[in-house]
């Protein structure tokens, strides 16, 4: 089985990306989340989170003074994470046709043997789950043939917002180097020169590439989607969590990408499958599936160990 890795698409070049979310939506109480319509239950969540042997295999240590009933945040964050992982690989195995075969199932039932073999019942199956339908997905993936029109097409439809882009320059400038930048600006420097004028600064997109919308930082995406085409704007603040670096931006074009045109962003697609295989595409579509009731966090964030369900913005209970 292939280590998770980064699907490095924005943050390769100096913007962090990840999912904002809200409780839009969240129906009913004992809602954790929401993938793609299909409900992951809080019940299921803290029954999981109590189960040693279920946190045993996903910390490879067991939770010490767990009280009865009682989920701690981070415990509870972890177990979503996992959730929303094993339904998205579940809905794509739907999506993509797969083909759970023996073999998928009789390693997955060795796999838990040997290295989990105290989980029982749904913890178990749970897990269970998760292995198979990602041996499932990832042997589909990588059938994936680029002169195929009905790949290719499932391809293109299974991110829809992949393809709402907007081609943009950004520079990051710390809080120091604010003056600077106004004063280079003033003086009609080029705003992709910043980075060379002004001390600590990073070119972080260039109109070379356009990126997705859902990849530009939370507390980018309004600005961006007001901006008027060819103007300036900036700074921003608030882009980066516990950073005070502000953000300057010109937005040159926005466009939805037609099928017809997206011939060379698919064939990278499927490049970046074949290389980095089933986390490149679980990665794209939470970034478009997954709404997190509040009470559990505030984002989800994909990173080198795959999904992060990050803390509440503001703790439940917090006037």
């Amino acid at each position: 089985m292939r280590s998770p890795r980064r699907l490095l698409l924005i943050t390769a070049i100096g913007l962090t990306a990840a999912v904002g979310l809200s409780g839009c939506g969240v129906a009913a109480d004992d809602t954790a989340a929401t993938v793609g319509g299909v409900t992951i239950s809080a019940t299921l969540v803290n029954q999981l989170a109590t189960d040693d042997a279920f946190m045993a295999a996903m910390t490879n240590q067991a939770l010490q003074d767990q009280r009865t009933g009682v989920v701690e945040g981070p415990a509870a964050r972890q177990v979503l994470a996992f959730l929303v992982s094993s339904e998205v690989l579940a809905q794509e195995v739907a999506r993509w046709d797969a083909t759970v075969s023996e073999q998928d199932m009789a390693q997955g039932e060795a796999t838990i043997s040997q290295q989990a073999p105290e989980l029982k019942g749904r913890a178990r199956d749970s897990v269970l789950r998760y292995l198979v339908d990602r041996a499932a997905l990832q042997a589909r993936l990588g059938e994936i043939d680029p002169s195929s029109d009905k790949d290719m097409r499932r391809l293109y439809e299974g991110v829809p917002a992949y393809w709402d882009q907007v081609c943009m320059t950004a520079v990051v400038v710390p809080a120091g180097g604010v003056a600077d930048a106004r004063a280079a600006l003033r003086k009609g420097a080029d705003l992709a020169d910043l980075e060379e004028s002004v001390q600590g600064s990073r070119l972080a997109l260039t109109t070379e590439r356009c990126v997705p919308r859902q990849y530009l930082p939370e507390a980018l995406r309004t600005p961006v989607a007001s901006a008027r085409i060819g103007a300036l704007v900036g700074p921003v603040p608030g882009v980066f969590p516990g950073d005070d670096a502000v953000v300057w931006f010109r937005v040159e074009s926005a466009k939805v990408v037609p099928y017809s045109d997206a011939g060379d962003a698919l064939a990278e697609l499927v490049r970046l499958i074949a290389q980095q295989g089933v986390e490149s595409w679980l990665n794209l579509k939470a970034n478009a599936l997954v709404d997190i009731d509040p009470r559990y966090g505030s984002q989800v964030e994909v990173g080198q160990q795959g999904l992060t369900v990050l803390a509440p913005a503001t703790p439940v209970g917090t006037p």
